[in-house]
């Protein structure tokens, strides 16, 4: 058993032996591995030697003794081992989980005891009187964000980064006052999540401490004297950074998930915002967190900010991941083959019967094996290309499973579903059998909604979209993927990492298990390869080639593109270099992208760039540079060209001939910012947006959209489920999205050119951009959505109490707290909501 050959045949045995343990009771396992008492002390032996190593070595060190101690855990050497190697490893979430489960017994020799001790005593921090355990990682990380003032970080997905960063927040906000944090996540569903993690971790140190706001309103500093933490997308920083009422500051910035500035326009708009920050504020304490990139430096080096900074990777996880590659068997419709796919080798499982067909439709093939994984103990996810193959498959598996006990909060939330979305929702015979599905547009309590009760165990299984890629906290002890893609394109390495870096649940697993089905079939082998990516930004993605891309946008309108999507990020592209052009005074930053490849092409664009004439101020041009600006100057001239501005001033939705004067905007917009929208549509999105701002409670929306389209179509024709998928998304990508940032420029340029004219005050003119993104214009509702709460619960909120709009939205709070809460007649899951946010 000493050659190296002999440990390795050993090695394989037992990841054979723990796949075999962890599959479902239905799969027929014929064989069974038993491993000899000299074959387990090797192994013993083996980690141990690998625990003093470093990344790999560390990780199939924690691989091998985890897998142990699930093939034996009665084994006295083996636990006693585990204590020693997790915390020499400094896995301190995995020993408190062998404790846990499997408990501690004592045995250990006195000079590993002190081994244990000392590892204990260096990862130990105090804070707020706790004792807190760290993983080397978590300690590194703590002290860096204390120490350093620009850091770049890149870690698993697992590996408990969200947890020190809450640390570090209270750390700052308990020690100081009147500090600025600004905390920037990639997608309106993750604000929610993080604005509920901060404020737990802020109630901790005592709530009056700091102010928590998700809106882009800046707070005047010398009203409220506490630290505020804004949470913000890009999209929202770049609407904080323009703020003319009032003046944004901000002391610290930290940029979540910023791997996704290497994604199309939103990636562009990102760099973008962070430009414009760190121009704006230029001692500005910074932070970038990504997972499993192999540059980390490269966010330094982007923002130039490289002198005073500091970067690290952490490639030691604290849970490790099982990636299994399964397989249909030629000629036999009820069997799979799985294999074993690690960073050195793959290791062959075996074949195996199963109870159902892996030829049948894909939603049910799918259904049956999320069915079959999940469990009391065993949560799943199953990751969906699209909303519409996520509803899907969850509603194939809902029809395959048996009849559940519903709990009461599940029950809670089924009746909410049915009342305040819609009765015929798919959802809804979906929750009944414990399965939901889950993705972006969905409104943000429907989403938190799901993730409850999944955090829960009242949902079993869910079928999940992108939103999983971007950062939402959802961890399942399964993830089955199958052909995957991010967006159109086939799934990246890095997209495929972060994903299944979702697999095992910290303190509830040592493992979790990324199931690929038909792996032979996909696109791209993502399941293979570096656990390190290499990232570079979407805008140097973009001009490797000199900007070709960029120069066929600007040659092309909307109406002969094919590829929308591509012809949008090159007009963000094009905005963002034109503002680099802005700053730089000449073309001299665009020799940064010249090669020896793309010279000439280089030399167009750059042609291109200074061809642009503009009239408008630079700050206009730079507050809106995720449009193009000839397009900002195209509307500059048009409504300077005007006679008289007062039928082009946005209308408030309460007023008579509002509705009118938004379907006059958007015609407008469509004409001036070259915007592909088809006729027909023009009536249903100005009728969409006008019953959204105007407050529409969302099941009101849905309810009257169906009964429409049934009158004009027949009842038989329309699918409620289908057509509440694309309101929703109508909702999100055309109002939310892309109207917010044309009626921003607009209501922008508008106030300019009135003012130039000597025309009403700027104050005149309503911010139709805030109630387009956040539903409403009541300020009521907008303050109380403000500080984090749903559109759902704010509305419901603001009918059954008299709040004055001249307050802070932190009065409202005390307001609330004055009361009995359960006896609001308002839904109970927004009384939930309202109780664990005071």
């Amino acid at each position: 058993m000493n050659s190296q050959l002999d440990i390795d045949e050993v090695h394989c045995k037992l990841i054979k032996a723990s796949v075999l343990m962890q599959l479902p009771n239905v799969f027929d396992v014929r064989d069974k591995v038993d491993l000899s008492k000299n074959e387990v002390t090797a192994l013993v032996s083996y980690s141990s030697i690998l625990s003093s190593g470093k990344g790999y070595e560390v990780n199939k060190s924690y691989e091998i003794i985890t897998k142990l101690l699930e093939y034996d855990s009665q084994n006295t050497m083996i636990k006693s081992a585990a204590e020693v190697i997790l915390s020499r490893i400094g896995n301190f979430p995995g020993r408190k989980l062998l404790e846990i489960r499997y408990g501690l017994n004592n045995k250990i020799s006195v000079p590993l005891r002190l081994e244990v001790i000392a590892r204990e005593s260096e990862n130990t921090i105090y804070f707020d009187n706790q004792e807190i355990h760290l993983t080397d990682f978590q300690l590194l990380l703590f002290n860096s964000l204390k120490e350093e003032k620009n850091l770049s970080i890149s870690a698993p997905t697992s590996a408990g980064k969200s947890f020190v960063l809450n640390l570090s927040l209270s750390q700052q906000i308990k020690d100081s006052n009147g500090k600025c944090i600004v905390y920037v996540v990639p997608t309106r569903a993750l604000i929610s999540e993080v604005s509920t993690r901060v404020r737990e971790a802020i109630k901790k140190i005592g709530s009056d401490k700091a102010i928590i706001r998700t809106a882009p309103f800046p707070v005047d500093r010398n009203k409220i004297k506490s630290n505020i933490v804004y949470i913000f997308t890009q999209e929202r920083l770049f609407s904080f950074l323009g703020a003319k009422d009032v003046l944004p500051h901000i002391d610290t910035l930290i940029v979540d998930e910023a791997h996704e500035i290497q994604k199309g326009k939103r990636g562009i708009i990102l760099q973008a915002s962070i430009d414009l920050a760190l121009k704006k504020f230029k001692d500005i304490k910074l932070l970038f967190a990504s997972p499993l990139i192999n540059n980390p430096e490269y966010f330094l080096s982007l923002f130039k900010r490289t002198s005073d900074g500091k970067y690290f990777t952490e490639v030691v996880s604290p849970v490790g991941q099982n990636i299994l590659l399964v397989n249909q068997v030629k000629s036999k419709p009820k069997c799979l083959s799985i294999k074993l796919v690690d960073e050195q080798k793959v290791t062959d499982i075996g074949e195996f019967d199963i109870p159902f067909k892996l030829r049948s439709r894909i939603a049910d093939q799918i259904g049956n094996f999320v069915l079959s994984l999940a469990s009391e103990d065993s949560a799943v996810i199953s990751y969906s290309n699209t909303p519409a193959s996520a509803e899907e498959r969850a509603i194939a598996a809902s029809k395959l499973a048996p009849e559940i006990k519903l709990s009461p909060e599940l029950e809670t939330f089924i009746h909410f579903v049915s009342s305040e979305i819609h009765p015929e929702y798919s959802l809804l015979e979906c929750l009944k059998k414990g399965i939901a599905f889950h993705y972006g547009n969905m409104p943000s309590l429907l989403r938190s909604g799901v993730e409850d009760l999944y955090k829960r165990g009242d949902i079993k299984a869910i079928f999940c979209t992108s939103t999983l890629l971007q950062g939402v906290n959802l961890p399942a002890k399964h993830i089955v993927i199958e052909s995957p893609k991010s967006g159109s394109e086939p799934m990246s390495r890095s997209d495929f990492l972060n994903l299944a870096g979702r697999s095992g649940r910290l303190l509830h697993e040592f493992h979790g298990n990324v199931w690929c089905i038909r792996p032979v079939d996909w696109a791209n082998e993502c399941f293979k390869g570096d656990k390190l990516q290499s990232i570079s930004s979407a805008i140097d993605n973009m001009m490797v080639d000199g900007g070709v891309q960029i120069q066929q946008a600007f040659s092309q309108s909307s109406k002969d593109v094919n590829d929308e999507k591509k012809y949008d990020e090159a007009n963000v592209a094009l905005g963002k270099l034109y503002n680099d052009y802005l700053d730089s005074r000449d073309s001299s930053f665009i020799e940064s992208y010249r090669s020896d490849t793309n010279s000439d092409s280089i030399d167009f664009t750059k042609q291109l760039i200074e061809s642009i004439a503009i009239t408008l101020p630079s700050d206009i041009v730079k507050n809106n540079q995720s449009i193009r600006p000839d397009y900002l100057e195209n509307l500059h001239l048009y409504l300077q060209a005007q006679d008289s501005l007062e039928d082009f001033y946005p209308i408030h939705p309460y007023t008579a001939g509002s509705k009118r004067r938004v379907e006059k905007i958007i015609k407008i917009l469509i004409d001036c910012f070259d915007w592909k929208i088809h006729e027909n549509y023009i009536t249903w999105l100005s009728y969409l947006s006008y019953q959204w701002v105007w407050g529409k409670p969302i099941g009101k929306i849905l309810g009257d959209r169906i009964k429409h389209l049934a009158d004009k179509k027949g009842e038989a024709n329309v699918k409620p489920s289908t057509e509440i998928r694309k309101c929703l998304k109508s909702l999100e990508t055309d109002v939310r999205f892309k109207m917010v940032k044309y009626f921003s420029a607009y209501i922008e340029i508008l106030r300019y050119v009135s003012e130039r004219k000597n025309l009403p005050s700027r104050e005149h003119i309503d911010g139709y951009h805030i109630y387009l993104e956040f539903g409403s214009c009541k300020k009521s509702v907008l303050n109380l959505m403000s500080v984090g709460l749903s559109r759902f619960t704010a509305l419901h909120l603001d009918k059954v109490f008299y709040f004055d709009e001249q307050d802070e939205p932190e009065s409202y709070i005390i307001q609330l707290r004055k009361v009995d809460l359960m006896n609001l007649k308002i839904p109970k899951l927004c009384i939930n909501e309202v109780i664990n946010f005071i």
